[in-house]
């Protein structure tokens, strides 16, 4: 952005730099305020009621510890209890579409 957009560097420059520097500081504080995976709250997500298949991974971006967090904050969310590694080509999206099917 600073390089295709004249207008936008500028003003970026114009920036107070301790403003900006504190509008970082706060933006990461409230990004990563939690152990859980930033985003709703959990109040906010135990009020859904959506059809919700919650599929775990497991590597450094999606914990199985995640997957199971949203499994308890999902009223009625169904839990793929497969391990990553056997989440396959033939049995992840035969597992979906059964999901998509049973939606009402």
């Amino acid at each position: 952005m600073l390089r295709r957009d004249p207008a936008f560097a500028e003003a970026f420059c114009a920036l107070d730099r301790r403003e900006y520097m504190q509008i970082v500081s706060d933006t990461s504080r409230a990004l990563y305020d939690r152990d859980t995976a930033p985003g709703a709250e959990p109040e906010d997500l135990m009020r859904l009621d959506i059809p919700v298949l919650v599929i775990p991974g497991k590597d450094a971006s999606h914990a199985t510890s995640a997957a199971r967090y949203l499994e308890e904050c999902l009223p009625g969310a169904q839990y793929w209890d497969m391990a990553p590694e056997q989440q396959t080509e033939a049995s992840a999206p035969a597992r979906v579409l059964e999901f998509l099917q049973n939606v009402r």
